[in-house]
């Protein structure tokens, strides 16, 4: 049904394009000028896996056979040589093409047996197979071949070509020069063979991401924390090494689920830096104002996905990234405080452009987080969302009512910029900073008269929380300060006490791990209260006790009682000598050698 608008309706809409189409053209993109790349090296040697009769077809389609008989590889296929996996048998030996297949590939090196691993990228592929046994009680000690040394005296394959009915490689997005097409889709095959010339040379993609393992939460002490980045990575080029996340930049296809999902900013999205990104939504909105643009919406969506103005309704403004993901709440709840009404993402389920399922459940999760912060403060529960039919975002299917996004005074959002037109107000050295700041700002300008509510509580998955400690059973050992990589926990320097603060706690699980009196529980919440939540507070304390000899502070008085109530009939600390307990390391050991010395023949006692 078309919608029909007013004439003041068409007025506004006619004010909010041309607002629009300036702010679109008087900004650049944002991006890195000399971004640091990784580079591929690939000289066409294909190997192609999959039933007998499959193979054997595919590569003919790369082969010609001159006058004399002689059977070669076509000139321009973009393949240097062709090498065969035989995994099955010949799946439908009626064809008639097949006995002149069999000929023409005769002479081409094969292998056959059961692909045991399949690794690497373009250039840099290794094929693992297991040969078949004749002698089926023996076929488990038959060791692994490395299949490219065997069949062409390379280290590597180039480029593979998987036939099999179901893909050697199953993430989400296969790693360059990696081809599944299966055993039923001729015209999928027809395409990639098409494609081949393009994969022989040298290539360079970006280096999408940094790593600062220094703030990261996945691990610690032998403990294992955050797994965000692992559990969402479409590309499986994310892994844990000795307990420290490493990322594959050779398979890494920049999808930026990573980066959204890291809680502490260990990893960083850096096509364009956030910082850079976020300068330009707030010069993007702030020229959309001063045009008379009002209600803007801010659309993300990947850069290969084709989005023309004229198929969106006049206050949306669409931002193209490298991938949906690539941006994180923080950056979401910034743009809102620089004006965005709503903030929509633009998915796809279109063949080779379609959105990863990860990166779609990724989104959903995080829009669903971020809605139900944002709504806590009283503004819409609709201002995040996600599409995946750009015709739903027309003039006549979309609208924007005012209770369904945020509607921040623009008072707030000009107080941000400075004549340079950078940021000013809020900004945050870390992710976590610039977050908590642009909340700190929401709640600030939140709509007069809406219901407030003190804390809201979460997911499990949600990176905002608190920790509880069981003061019965923490000796104030510090594990749990010690491991903390955010310093949310904390301890209270000369006093025995545990502090914390938790609008750092990224709810990693670090800390409950470590404890060794599981004294440590954790509660996933959002408490809008700041002077709770933003600053330090004490958790467990005791009283210091202070060595008796040189009145040094050493220990938590109950942990010195515990001490000297579960020693007080050790030999070592049998009589006077319990007073020992009641001395800091260096005066205990003082203590211990006046005793030897005062009576020698105690040492024979030890």
């Amino acid at each position: 049904m078309t919608a029909q608008f007013t004439e003041q309706q068409r007025q506004q809409q006619a004010s909010n394009h041309q607002a629009r189409t300036s702010a679109l053209g008087a900004l650049s993109r944002p991006q890195n000028l000399a971004a640091p790349s990784v580079s591929y090296q690939a000289g066409g040697h294909l190997l192609i896996i999959g039933a007998d009769d499959l193979t054997r077809l595919a590569a003919c389609e790369l082969l010609s056979q001159s006058e004399d008989g002689t059977i070669s590889i076509k000139a321009d296929s973009g393949v240097k040589s062709i090498s065969l996996l035989i995994t099955d048998a010949v799946q439908n030996p009626g064809n008639d093409a097949l006995e002149q297949a069999l000929i023409q590939t005769e002479k081409l090196p094969v292998a056959y047996g059961n692909l045991n691993e399949l690794k690497g990228y373009l250039g840099e592929f290794q094929a693992l197979i297991k040969p078949t046994a004749t002698d089926t009680a023996n076929a488990d000690s038959i060791e692994a071949m490395d299949l490219a040394p065997a069949l062409i005296h390379r280290s590597h394959f180039d480029l593979v070509l998987d036939l099999g009915r179901e893909p050697a490689l199953a993430q989400e997005l296969s790693p360059p020069g990696y081809f599944a097409v299966g055993s039923d889709s001729e015209s999928t095959l027809a395409s990639v063979l098409e494609e081949l010339p393009n994969f022989d040379g040298e290539f360079e993609k970006p280096l999408y991401f940094r790593i600062n393992n220094d703030i990261c939460a996945h691990a610690g002490r032998g403990k294992t924390g955050c797994t965000r980045c692992l559990d969402v990575c479409p590309a499986d080029a994310i892994s844990s090494i000795n307990n420290q996340i490493e990322v594959d930049s050779y398979l890494c296809h920049g999808a930026g689920s990573c980066s959204t999902a890291c809680p502490t900013g260990a990893i960083s999205y850096g096509m364009p830096k956030a910082e850079m990104m976020a300068d330009y939504l707030t010069r993007l909105l702030a020229h959309y104002r001063d045009q008379g643009g009002v209600q803007p919406v801010i659309l993300f969506h990947a850069d290969e996905q084709e989005v023309a103005t004229e198929q969106l309704a006049s206050n949306i403004i669409p931002v193209a990234l490298e991938e949906i993901a690539t941006v994180g709440m923080e950056l979401w709840l910034h743009a809102f405080n620089e004006g965005a009404s709503r903030i929509i993402f633009l998915t796809s389920d279109n063949g080779a452009h379609r959105t990863p399922a990860s990166l779609i459940q990724l989104l959903d999760r995080e829009t669903k987080l971020g809605n139900q912060i944002i709504s806590a403060m009283g503004y819409g529960e609709n201002s995040l969302s996600l599409c995946a039919d750009i015709a739903q975002l027309s003039e006549d299917n979309f609208n924007t009512p005012e209770q369904d996004g945020i509607q921040v005074a623009p008072a707030s959002v000009t107080a941000s910029v400075s004549a340079s037109g950078v940021q000013t107000l809020g900004e945050a050295p870390s992710k976590r900073q610039r977050l908590i700041s642009n909340i700190n700002r929401l709640q600030q300008e939140a709509p007069a008269g809406s219901e407030k509510v003190e804390l809201i509580p979460l997911t499990a998955s949600a990176p905002f929380g608190q920790i509880s400690i069981d003061a019965d059973a923490c000796t104030l050992c510090f594990s749990c300060a010690n491991i903390c990589p955010t310093s949310a926990l904390q301890t209270g320097g000369e006093t025995p006490a545990i502090l914390f603060t938790e609008k750092d706690c990224v709810q990693c699980g670090l800390c409950e791990s470590a404890c060794p009196e599981t004294a440590i529980s954790r509660e996933q919440r959002f408490i809008f209260n700041s002077d709770v939540r933003d600053n330090p507070r004490t958790l467990h304390k005791d009283e210091a006790f202070c060595c008796l000899d040189c009145g040094k502070p050493f220990a938590p008085t109950s942990t010195v009682n515990k001490m000297k109530d579960k020693l007080k009939d050790h030999a070592m600390f049998a009589g006077e000598a319990l007073r020992r307990l009641e001395l800091c390391e260096d005066c205990r050991v003082k203590d211990i050698y006046r005793g030897l010395a005062a009576d020698p023949q105690a040492q024979l006692n030890l």
